[in-house]
């Protein structure tokens, strides 16, 4: 077991993990490279994504691949640039992995930018994603929408 060095936590090495890791990383690219559609699929058919830190009425939770699908593209145009990348994960015995993520990009319409740090819990079934939990600073994403 070793330690991490920025949150001082034990992290666990196994090749479970380090495949979902890999599958995080690659929905990241996608994702920061436009490829939604790539996204969507690593996702269960019965998904559950959620963001349950929000400021009032921005609550978001996607039960379809439609509903990420929609969710995504709109991040995605509505931010330009836009990246997102991970930096730490933890694995969750027996099918989760908790991950720190940030994104770099600007709001379109108000030029301002969108520096987000993220806690990421992911959960897998069947060698794809079937619930994602995603809490972030929502304070950040309002001031990036002008509101």
């Amino acid at each position: 077991m070793t330690l991490s060095h920025d949150l001082d936590l034990p992290v666990g090495k196994s090749e479970n993990g380090e495949v979902r890791r890999a599958f995080v990383d690659k929905l990241f690219d996608d994702f920061t490279n436009g490829r939604i559609d790539e996204c969507v699929a690593a996702f269960t058919e019965d998904l559950r994504m959620e963001v349950p830190w929000q400021a009032p009425g921005m609550t978001r939770k996607c039960r379809s691949r439609e509903e990420l699908h929609a969710l995504l593209t709109w991040t995605y145009t509505n931010f330009v640039p836009f990246a997102i990348s991970a930096s730490q994960s933890w694995e969750l015995d027996p099918d989760g992995l908790v991950v720190l993520y940030a994104t770099d990009a600007v709001r379109e319409r108000t030029g301002r930018p969108y520096q987000n740090e993220y806690v990421g819990l992911f959960f897998f079934e069947d060698g794809k994603i079937s619930r994602w939990v995603e809490y972030h600073n929502p304070m950040i994403t309002i001031v990036a929408l002008g509101r």
